[in-house]
């Protein structure tokens, strides 16, 4: 897709606000991007299809993110089950976020297989916990005796 950038230093008399369209702000570290050896500070995406993809992107990489992290937590052996909590944390954290920021955009066959795998790596991270408190709770029992 090509863009256009009107280089004129005039100012129109119809000035829009960024309120007026219903899009998607692109986002930088830096709160700017430079198109041509110019600077613009506000990208938005009105294009649907377009817009799909950015977010598609966006939550993918945030989700294998997510992925590896738990992945890691889940190796890890402590004896309290912290890091079972801790990864319960992110996941809950990643969905809530989804839910709240990006559900509009992305179609329901990636939403759905995103939940389904979470609902997975919940329910293995529960059992895990569990074990560990019941472990913890024969230890302590068997150091009572």
């Amino acid at each position: 897709m090509k863009y256009k950038i009107n280089k004129r230093k005039r100012k129109s008399k119809k000035i829009l606000e960024m309120k007026d369209f219903h899009g998607y702000p692109l986002a930088s570290k830096n709160h700017q991007f430079v198109i041509q050896e110019m600077t613009v500070q506000h990208i938005l995406v009105l294009e649907p299809k377009l817009i799909r993809r950015v977010v598609s992107k966006k939550v993918m990489k945030k989700y294998d993110q997510l992925i590896k992290k738990v992945t890691e937590l889940l190796i890890v052996d402590d004896e309290d089950g912290s890091s079972c909590r801790q990864a319960l944390n992110l996941i809950e954290k990643f969905r809530l976020e989804i839910k709240v920021k990006y559900r509009e955009y992305l179609k329901e066959k990636e939403l759905k297989k995103m939940a389904e795998q979470l609902k997975m790596m919940k329910k293995l991270l529960n059992r895990k916990e569990m074990e560990m408190r019941t472990a913890q709770l024969n230890e302590s029992m068997g150091k009572s005796r």
